[in-house]
Protein backbone atom coordinates (compact mmCIF):
# COMPACT_ATOMS: atom_id res chain seq x y z
CA UNK A 1 0.00 0.00 0.00
CA UNK A 2 1.03 3.86 -0.56
CA UNK A 3 0.76 5.94 2.24
CA UNK A 4 2.50 9.12 -0.55
CA UNK A 5 3.83 9.72 -3.25
CA UNK A 6 5.15 13.49 -4.30
CA UNK A 7 8.75 14.69 -5.85
CA UNK A 8 10.08 11.18 -5.86
CA UNK A 9 9.25 10.61 -2.39
CA UNK A 10 7.18 7.22 -1.64
CA UNK A 11 6.19 6.00 1.89
CA UNK A 12 4.76 2.02 1.03
CA UNK A 13 4.53 -0.98 3.53
CA UNK A 14 8.05 -2.04 3.95
CA UNK A 15 8.93 -5.38 1.90
CA UNK A 16 11.33 -8.12 3.30
CA UNK A 17 13.52 -6.92 0.53
CA UNK A 18 14.29 -3.49 2.13
CA UNK A 19 16.25 -4.97 4.93
CA UNK A 20 18.20 -6.09 2.66
CA UNK A 21 18.61 -2.55 0.90
CA UNK A 22 19.43 -0.64 3.81
CA UNK A 23 21.22 -2.99 6.74
CA UNK A 24 24.71 -1.71 5.46
CA UNK A 25 23.81 2.18 4.89
CA UNK A 26 21.99 3.34 8.40
CA UNK A 27 22.95 6.49 10.26
CA UNK A 28 25.93 5.51 12.39
CA UNK A 29 23.66 7.37 15.35
CA UNK A 30 20.96 4.56 14.75
CA UNK A 31 23.49 1.69 14.44
CA UNK A 32 25.07 2.97 17.74
CA UNK A 33 21.66 3.09 19.61
CA UNK A 34 20.00 -0.64 18.56
CA UNK A 35 23.61 -1.87 19.40
CA UNK A 36 23.52 -0.12 23.21
CA UNK A 37 19.59 -0.94 23.81
CA UNK A 38 19.60 -4.22 23.18
CA UNK A 39 23.45 -5.47 21.39
CA UNK A 40 21.77 -5.93 17.68
CA UNK A 41 23.36 -5.30 14.08
CA UNK A 42 21.28 -3.09 11.91
CA UNK A 43 20.12 -6.14 9.99
CA UNK A 44 19.05 -7.97 13.30
CA UNK A 45 17.17 -4.78 14.28
CA UNK A 46 15.72 -4.50 11.01
CA UNK A 47 14.56 -7.56 10.86
CA UNK A 48 13.12 -7.39 14.54
CA UNK A 49 11.22 -4.08 13.86
CA UNK A 50 9.60 -5.68 10.60
CA UNK A 51 8.67 -9.17 11.70
CA UNK A 52 7.23 -7.42 14.82
CA UNK A 53 5.40 -4.69 13.56
CA UNK A 54 1.98 -4.40 13.25
CA UNK A 55 1.99 -1.58 10.44
CA UNK A 56 6.19 -1.13 8.96
CA UNK A 57 6.89 1.30 6.56
CA UNK A 58 9.57 2.42 4.13
CA UNK A 59 10.65 6.08 3.02
CA UNK A 60 11.62 5.70 -0.55
CA UNK A 61 13.77 9.07 -2.32
CA UNK A 62 13.93 7.81 -5.95
CA UNK A 63 13.15 3.92 -5.81
CA UNK A 64 15.88 3.98 -3.05
CA UNK A 65 15.14 3.10 0.59
CA UNK A 66 16.07 5.58 3.40
CA UNK A 67 13.87 4.87 6.43
CA UNK A 68 11.64 2.16 7.56
CA UNK A 69 9.47 2.78 10.82
CA UNK A 70 6.67 1.51 12.26
CA UNK A 71 4.61 0.12 15.68
CA UNK A 72 4.95 -3.18 17.41
CA UNK A 73 2.49 -3.77 20.14
CA UNK A 74 3.88 -4.44 23.28
CA UNK A 75 1.83 -7.39 24.20
CA UNK A 76 -0.97 -9.28 22.48
CA UNK A 77 -4.17 -7.47 24.42
CA UNK A 78 -2.42 -3.99 24.93
CA UNK A 79 -3.42 -0.69 23.54
CA UNK A 80 0.20 0.35 23.70
CA UNK A 81 2.67 0.43 20.43
CA UNK A 82 6.18 0.58 20.37
CA UNK A 83 7.50 3.03 17.99
CA UNK A 84 10.22 2.83 15.90
CA UNK A 85 12.21 4.41 12.80
CA UNK A 86 15.56 3.75 11.41
CA UNK A 87 17.40 5.60 8.36
CA UNK A 88 20.17 5.89 6.54
CA UNK A 89 22.13 9.71 5.61
CA UNK A 90 19.77 9.86 3.14
CA UNK A 91 17.00 11.09 4.90
CA UNK A 92 18.80 14.22 5.68
CA UNK A 93 18.23 14.90 1.89
CA UNK A 94 14.25 14.55 2.53
CA UNK A 95 14.53 16.03 6.12
CA UNK A 96 11.43 19.16 5.05
CA UNK A 97 9.09 16.84 3.61
CA UNK A 98 9.56 14.26 6.28
CA UNK A 99 9.32 16.12 9.27
CA UNK A 100 5.67 17.94 7.35
CA UNK A 101 4.28 14.39 6.95
CA UNK A 102 5.90 12.79 10.35
CA UNK A 103 2.71 13.80 12.91
CA UNK A 104 0.00 12.65 10.00
CA UNK A 105 1.87 9.52 10.30
CA UNK A 106 1.84 9.67 13.97
CA UNK A 107 -1.60 10.23 14.25
CA UNK A 108 -2.53 6.86 11.85
CA UNK A 109 -0.53 4.61 14.43
CA UNK A 110 -1.88 6.51 16.90
CA UNK A 111 -5.48 5.54 15.91
CA UNK A 112 -4.32 1.56 16.18
CA UNK A 113 -2.77 2.12 19.96
CA UNK A 114 -3.66 5.48 21.83
CA UNK A 115 -0.28 4.96 23.60
CA UNK A 116 2.75 5.24 22.02
CA UNK A 117 6.29 4.72 23.54
CA UNK A 118 9.92 3.54 23.17
CA UNK A 119 13.27 4.98 24.50
CA UNK A 120 15.41 6.94 22.39
CA UNK A 121 19.79 7.05 23.25
CA UNK A 122 20.31 10.08 24.72
CA UNK A 123 23.09 11.38 22.36
CA UNK A 124 20.91 11.05 19.38
CA UNK A 125 20.23 14.88 19.47
CA UNK A 126 18.74 14.99 16.17
CA UNK A 127 16.23 12.44 17.03
CA UNK A 128 15.13 13.87 20.05
CA UNK A 129 15.23 17.34 18.28
CA UNK A 130 12.37 15.50 15.84
CA UNK A 131 10.33 13.63 18.32
CA UNK A 132 9.78 16.99 20.32
CA UNK A 133 8.59 18.71 17.28
CA UNK A 134 6.34 15.85 16.40
CA UNK A 135 4.82 16.05 19.95
CA UNK A 136 6.73 13.65 22.18
CA UNK A 137 6.91 14.07 25.69
CA UNK A 138 10.06 12.87 27.03
CA UNK A 139 11.75 11.83 30.09
CA UNK A 140 15.29 12.79 31.38
CA UNK A 141 18.04 9.69 30.73
CA UNK A 142 18.40 6.83 32.56
CA UNK A 143 20.04 4.05 32.18
CA UNK A 144 19.40 1.21 29.70
CA UNK A 145 19.97 -1.58 27.89
CA UNK A 146 23.04 -3.87 28.26
CA UNK A 147 25.26 -1.21 28.38
CA UNK A 148 23.33 1.19 31.11
CA UNK A 149 23.88 4.26 28.72
CA UNK A 150 21.46 7.09 29.27
CA UNK A 151 18.01 6.74 27.59
CA UNK A 152 15.15 8.59 27.37
CA UNK A 153 11.71 7.46 27.77
CA UNK A 154 9.24 8.91 25.05
CA UNK A 155 5.60 8.59 24.54
CA UNK A 156 2.66 9.88 22.13
CA UNK A 157 -0.91 10.37 23.45
CA UNK A 158 -1.50 8.79 26.99
CA UNK A 159 0.17 9.95 29.96
CA UNK A 160 4.14 9.42 31.65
Amino acid sequence: MIYYDKDGIMVRSSIEQDIGRMKNSLRESDIQEVYAAANLTPEQALRFSYESSSMCLTVEKNKEPIAMFGISPATLISNTGSIWLLSTDGIKSIRKSFIKKSRWFINIMLSQFPLLENYVDARNKLSIRWLKWCGAKIQEPRPYGPENRPFSYFSFGGTI
